[in-house]
């Protein structure tokens, strides 16, 4: 029980039994944890790929930039070839 300190009268502390059966809010919270979960394992496998592709572009970039420089030197050279005809 607890008293209140400016006069003598008590009040009982009654506890109030949960609901029967399970509340509300905790089937929806479980709920909401298994999508979050289900979202996140999904994002997780999209960053996967995401991060593969970008690694396949970064080499095939440099693949790229090397075929570039290359056909920039053919370009020149054969631009000087018709120059000098």
């Amino acid at each position: 029980m607890a008293s209140n300190s400016n006069s003598s009268i008590s009040i009982p502390i009654i506890p109030i039994p949960p609901p029967y059966g399970e509340l509300p809010f905790i089937s929806k919270a479980e709920e909401v944890l298994s999508k979050t979960e289900v979202f996140c394992l999904m994002f997780d496998r999209l960053m996967k790929y995401i991060l593969r592709v970008w690694s396949d572009y970064e080499r095939l970039k440099v693949r790229l930039d090397l075929v570039c420089s290359t056909l920039e030197v053919v370009n020149t050279t054969l631009t000087k070839n018709d120059d000098t005809i």
